[in-house]
C-alpha cells in the first residue's frame, strides 16, 4: 500500500510540472513569442520539377510573418510558422546542431541523393546550420528544398 501511495505522489509531482495539450491545443495557441517580426516562406518548386515527383505544387507557405524574441534563430521562425500554419517538420538534433530532416512530408533524399533542405536570409545563403544564425527584425527568411545541394536554388558553395 505504501508503494502505491508513493507512486501517486510521484506522478502527481511530475505531472504537474508538465504542460500536457492536445493537438488542436498546440496549433491554436496564440502565446506572443517576441517583438522581432520576421517573414518566412517555404518553397519546394525543384520537387515538383524533380522526375516522377509526386508533388503538384511548389509553395508550401507563400509568406507569413511571425514573431519572435530576440535570441531567435532561423530555425525558431521555421518552428514557430510550421505551428501557427500546422505543417508538419521533422529534424533532428539540439542546440547549435539542428538538422532539418524533412517539411509538409517532403525529406532528404526524396529527390536524390544531393537533395534536402537549405535556408536564405535576406536572399543569402549561409553555410552555419539554422540553429546558430540569429534572425533580426524585419529579416526575410526562405526555406527552399533543392535536388542538386543547393546549384538549383542558387545557392553555389564555389563561389
Amino acid at each position: 500500500m505504501k508503494k502505491i501511495l508513493t507512486l501517486i505522489i510521484t506522478l502527481t509531482v511530475f505531472f504537474s510540472g508538465c504542460a500536457i495539450s492536445s493537438v488542436e491545443d498546440y496549433y491554436n495557441s496564440t502565446e506572443a513569442k517576441g517583438d522581432k517580426a520576421v517573414s518566412i516562406s517555404i518553397n519546394c518548386q525543384t520537387a515538383v520539377d524533380y522526375p516522377n515527383s509526386k508533388r503538384d505544387n511548389g509553395k508550401i507557405l507563400g509568406g507569413c510573418q511571425v514573431y519572435v524574441d530576440e535570441n531567435a534563430t532561423v530555425f525558431d521562425v521555421l518552428k514557430e510558422a510550421c505551428k501557427i500554419n500546422k505543417i508538419q517538420m521533422d529534424y533532428e538534433g539540439s542546440g547549435n546542431s539542428v538538422y532539418v530532416k524533412g517539411i509538409d512530408y517532403l525529406y532528404e533524399f526524396d529527390c536524390g541523393d544531393l537533395s534536402g533542405w537549405q535556408y536564405s536570409v535576406n536572399d543569402k545563403f549561409y553555410s552555419v546550420g539554422s540553429n546558430s544564425f540569429i534572425v533580426q527584425d524585419g529579416d526575410t527568411v526562405r526555406w527552399i528544398y533543392t535536388c542538386d545541394l543547393g546549384e538549383d536554388i542558387g545557392n553555389h558553395f564555389g563561389d
